[in-house]
C-alpha cells in the first residue's frame, strides 16, 4: 500500500518526525489491521492527486468529497475527521470580513484542488488565486501578498500556534459555517480498491475506538 501524502500540518508532520503526522499514524494503524506493507510518499497535494488517478499511488488521507474526484477515487463510507472552513487575514484586514459579500475586491489565496464550500468553489467572481500548500499562503500573507486566505482550521490554527502568528494573524469574523469531513480515498485502479468493504470497516472501528481524536491530541502537544 503506497500512501501519497503532503505536508499538510498537524495531519502530517514531517517537521517533527519523518513521514508522521496522525494521518501518517492512522494509515499505519490501517495497514497493520489489514496485515499491509505500507510505503509513504509525500509529494504535493495536486501531484498526489494525479497519481491517485493514474494508479500510481494507493491511498491518500485528508480527502474531502468531490465528485470530479470521485470518478478515480473510491472514499471510505465513514469521515475520520471533520474540520471547519475559515477565512484568515492579517490583524486589522480580518475585521473587513464581516459577510461573503466582503469577499469582492480581495485577493484570496487558497490551496489548489482544495473543497471548501461550494459558493465558494464556484464563484468565478472573486479574485482567487490558487498555490500548492498551506505554508505557501501564510508566507504570501505575511508579505501581504494575499489580503485574505481559506483554509480549515486544523491546520492554519496549528500553523499560528506553532509559528507564533497568534499577533498577526487571526480568523475573519466571517464564517461560512461548512464543516469539512475527511476522508481516505483509493485509488480505483489500486488492487485496494477491492477491499474498500475492508477499509471501511477499520476505518469506523478507529473513529469508534476514538484511535483518531487521541492521536490528533497527542500531535498537538507535540513541542515544535
Amino acid at each position: 500500500m503506497l500512501l501519497a501524502t503532503d505536508e499538510w500540518s498537524p495531519r502530517t508532520i514531517p517537521a517533527l518526525r519523518s513521514k508522521a503526522g496522525p494521518d501518517v499514524d492512522l494509515i499505519r494503524e490501517i495497514a497493520r489491521r489489514s496485515d499491509a506493507d505500507l510505503k509513504v510518499a509525500q509529494m504535493p497535494w495536486g501531484r498526489g492527486l494525479a497519481s491517485m488517478q493514474s494508479g500510481a499511488v494507493d491511498v491518500m488521507t485528508g480527502l474531502a468529497y468531490r465528485d470530479e474526484q470521485a470518478k478515480y477515487i473510491v472514499y471510505t463510507d465513514t469521515p475520520y475527521f471533520q474540520c471547519r472552513t475559515a477565512f484568515y487575514s492579517l490583524r486589522g484586514v480580518s475585521q473587513d470580513i464581516r459577510g461573503y459579500s466582503d469577499l469582492a475586491g480581495h485577493q484570496i489565496g487558497y490551496v489548489l484542488h482544495s473543497a471548501h464550500f461550494d459558493r465558494f468553489d464556484t464563484d468565478a467572481t472573486l479574485n482567487k488565486v490558487g498555490v500548492p500548500a498551506e505554508q505557501t499562503l501564510i508566507d504570501m500573507l505575511l508579505k501581504r501578498r494575499f489580503a485574505v486566505v481559506i483554509g480549515t482550521d486544523c491546520q492554519f490554527d496549528y500553523y499560528i500556534r506553532q509559528q507564533g502568528l497568534a499577533a498577526v494573524v487571526e480568523k475573519a469574523p466571517y464564517s461560512p459555517g461548512s464543516a469539512v469531513d475527511l476522508f481516505l480515498g483509493v485509488s480505483k485502479k489500486s488492487a485496494w480498491a477491492g477491499r474498500i468493504d475492508t477499509l471501511n470497516r477499520i476505518i469506523r472501528d478507529l473513529v469508534d475506538e476514538g484511535y483518531v481524536d487521541r492521536i490528533t491530541r497527542e500531535y498537538s502537544r507535540a513541542p515544535s
